[in-house]
């Protein structure tokens, strides 16, 4: 192959092409296209790198640069791998489809077939064209990873692990508009510098007039701090806060959770790694940077049983906060728009930028009323004791309302052949509540899986007494019933003894080998009616005041020690009252921001 010259090549592509649809012999200017291409998948390419340039030298053996329709499709090529190495999102394949169809390829066959050629002749010849076409894609794919490799190695060592395709940090570090340009080296050493040191606020650097500063050796402290409203103290906090190497793998930085430490005016004491620079592994392991943001609690104050204190606040905010708030909109005459619909029904302002003062005071509001002076441990223990006793009241509640209560259960008890265990399936709050008020846990507040058939809960008893609840997770397709094993608690969610893991086994396999049937069509059923009219206990429209205070007392044991009895003395004497008015006179008279659609309260 590679002897033979470029000249030959494109005329062996020729004649194969005519062999396979003889009609093309006329059409000249069409062949000698074709012929290119199918020509130039024939070529060994090498791609070399080209000093102060990300553009790469493209060669071919034996050299087509001298043919000016390979040398197009060469450089379509060459601008591929251009794009790789520039970009962190490049194309797909060269667009060498384009280039055909451009040179009337659609055209050409229907005149092929106006002149006599049979569909499979000209099925043969796209098929040449596709595998040639195919084969050059593959290639250029190669050729640009390799050409990604060359320059990361040449311009960034730092980075060199970085394989094929760029992260959006490491194009910016490549700097590919400076490609050519005689002050790129200095250009570049000063974006890693930037990354290394602030790789915290990496996409605040790439933000085009921070990219300037940067680029022209400007001082880039001022800046930063004006950006995101740090004191000295706090951008110092974010010095080498970040490894280089996360900075370049992770399309997000710190900024949100910045935002959120000054939204809940964190003391920079208790900033990761206690407000020190170069604390990576500290900033690494925060629950600022892996959580979203949060509204009424700190990151940091969620804990390992973060999904039980989500579950209480938003339990809380629809029984007590979302009523108080429509009665302060009534009381304080205020004008309804799009900002107070939209915070009456989820009690959150807009956290862009951190929210700005209006967010820092509705915050400091909320966890006054809500977690007071309690510390962390203090409050997942009042969490634990909430779930305990409010959790299922509310399923109770709704099953009251409910036209169908209950669910199907997945299988009638089950007795395991030495008579020592029992399993039984429960079918109603009820059930939940009585399991979770025996074992002293929370299986109440899985009543609205278990209604909509997503969750199965399972009592295991020994002896004729409850030893252990049993999680059992549906598939989600309605008929087929698979399922797996989720949680598996005793007393208090403590572990359960080995002997009770026996118990289990024994029954998922009188389950699974059918010793035991499990009521599969009841179950498809109820999941398919509660698909199409779900009739859980969410609803848009809030809590009325009345029912507010009647509920009260069951959020008692959530509240901080000292809360008053009663619904009222509790939202005066917690200023909750005067942070909301606050609040919803800042959302009448402040800034207006379009939503598409009032959301009622």
């Amino acid at each position: 192959m590679t002897c033979r010259t470029w000249n030959r090549l494109k005329s062996d592509a020729a004649t194969l092409l005519i062999e396979a649809c003889r009609p093309l012999s006329d059409q000249a200017e069409a062949l000698e296209a074709l012929s290119s291409v199918v020509a130039l998948a024939e070529l060994d390419f090498t791609v070399r790198i080209v000093d102060g340039r990300l553009e790469p030298d493209l060669r071919t053996r034996p050299n087509a640069m001298n043919h000016q329709l390979a040398r197009e499709l060469l450089d379509l090529i060459a601008e591929f791998a251009t794009d790789h190495v520039s970009s962190a999102r490049p194309d797909h394949d060269p667009a060498l489809g384009g280039w055909i169809e451009e040179r009337g390829f659609s055209d050409l066959m229907i005149i092929l077939l106006e002149k006599g050629a049979e569909w499979q002749t000209l099925t043969d010849l796209a098929r040449l064209v596709a595998n040639a076409i195919t084969s050059l894609a593959k290639r250029s794919r190669a050729l640009a990873h390799a050409h990604v490799k060359k320059v990361v190695v040449r311009d960034l060592p730092a980075i060199a692990s970085t394989q094929q395709n760029l992260s959006v940090m490491a194009a910016w570090l490549l700097a590919p508009e400076t490609s050519g340009q005689p002050h790129r080296a200095e250009i570049l050493q000063r974006r890693l510098q930037a990354a290394t040191i602030y790789g915290a606020l990496s996409m605040t650097l790439r933000q085009p007039d921070i990219t300037e500063a940067i680029d022209t050796g400007r001082p880039l402290a001022p800046l930063l701090m004006a950006r995101h409203t740090l004191t000295v103290a706090e951008l110092r906090a974010l010095r080498g806060a970040r490894l280089l190497a996360h900075t370049i793998e992770n399309h997000t930085d710190f900024h949100v959770a910045i935002e959120e430490l000054k939204a809940h005016q964190v003391a920079l004491c208790e900033w990761p790694g206690r407000g020190r620079p170069e604390q990576q592994a500290a900033w690494e392991r925060s629950a600022w940077i892996k959580s979203p943001r949060q509204h009424f609690v700190r990151p940091d104050d969620l804990g390992p049983n973060g999904q039980g204190v989500t579950d209480a606040i938003e339990a809380l905010r629809q029984d007590l906060l979302r009523p108080i708030v429509v009665e302060r909109i009534r009381l304080g005459g205020f004008r309804p728009n799009h900002q107070i619909g939209s915070f009456a029904q989820s009690l959150t302002l807009g956290g862009a930028k951190g929210g700005g003062q209006p967010r820092r005071l509705l915050l400091s509001g909320l966890h006054r009323a809500i977690v007071g002076p309690r510390k962390p441990k203090a409050f997942h223990e009042a969490v634990g004791i909430w779930h305990r006793r409010v959790a299922s009241l509310s399923a109770l509640r709704h099953e009251r309302r409910a036209d169908r209560p209950g669910w199907p259960r997945l299988c009638a008890p089950w007795v395991s052949p030495c008579g020592r265990f029992e399993v039984v399936a429960l079918s109603s709050a009820a059930d939940l509540v009585e399991e979770g008020r025996l074992l002293d846990h929370c299986v109440g507040g899985y009543y609205d899986i278990c209604r909509r058939g997503d969750t199965q809960i399972l009592s295991l008893r020994e002896a004729g007494r409850r030893a252990a609840t049993i999680e059992v997770k549906l598939g989600h397709e309605t008929n087929d019933l698979t399922f797996e094993i989720g949680q598996f608690k005793a007393r208090r969610n403590t572990a359960p003894l080995a002997h009770h893991h026996e118990g289990l086994r024994e029954f998922l396999r009188a389950i699974r080998k059918g010793g035991h049937p499990v009521e599969a069509q009841a179950i498809a059923r109820h999941r398919k009616r509660m698909r199409k009219i779900w009739d859980g206990n969410w609803h848009s429209d809030a809590m009325t005041l009345a029912h507010a205070r009647e509920v009260f007392s069951f959020y008692l044991p959530l509240l901080p020690r000292g809360t008053p009895p009663d619904l009222d003395s509790w939202a005066e004497s917690s200023g909750l009252n005067a942070v909301l008015d606050s609040t919803l006179a800042y959302l009448e008279t402040g800034p207006r921001v379009e939503i598409d659609t009032y959301i009622p309260y």
